[in-house]
């Protein structure tokens, strides 16, 4: 299923860079926003320390950022009280300043689960800042 998920991620480059074009700004996308289609439970017990951040038992009416950067991009992990304990993933062009792929964000996912120790079944990619 993994490998499904990831070809799906290379036929949405594939729409992206035919497409190219018809954005309004030649650096289109400015950024790529995924959601976590699972729900995390708030806790003190997992074993990243950027995990443990986000979901603060004493932070849970509070939205958390953390930031980091993976493969030259700016990459903005949240979890928003209103999203019901769901990851937010927002990675950003910048600094690497190249067009930003769907197959580069789902590495960069990869990387993410990887980096926070749990397994995360992702949501449909958005593309943000073409116009």
């Amino acid at each position: 299923m993994m490998e499904d998920r990831e070809e799906y991620f290379k036929i949405l480059d594939k729409k992206l860079l035919e497409g190219l074009k018809y954005y309004c700004h030649p650096d289109a996308p400015k950024e790529i926003i995924v959601h976590s289609k699972n729900a995390f439970q708030f806790s003190e017990e997992y074993k990243s320390e950027i995990m443990r951040k986000l979901f603060d038992p004493s932070k849970k009416h509070v939205k958390v950022t953390h930031e980091m950067e993976i493969n030259g991009r700016k990459v903005t992990i949240m979890r928003d009280p209103v999203m019901d304990g769901k990851i937010t993933v927002i990675i950003h062009r910048e600094p690497k300043n190249a067009t930003l792929t769907f197959s580069e964000a789902y590495k960069i996912l990869k990387r993410i689960e990887e980096i926070l120790g749990v397994n995360i079944s992702w949501g449909e990619p958005f593309p943000r800042g073409s116009c």
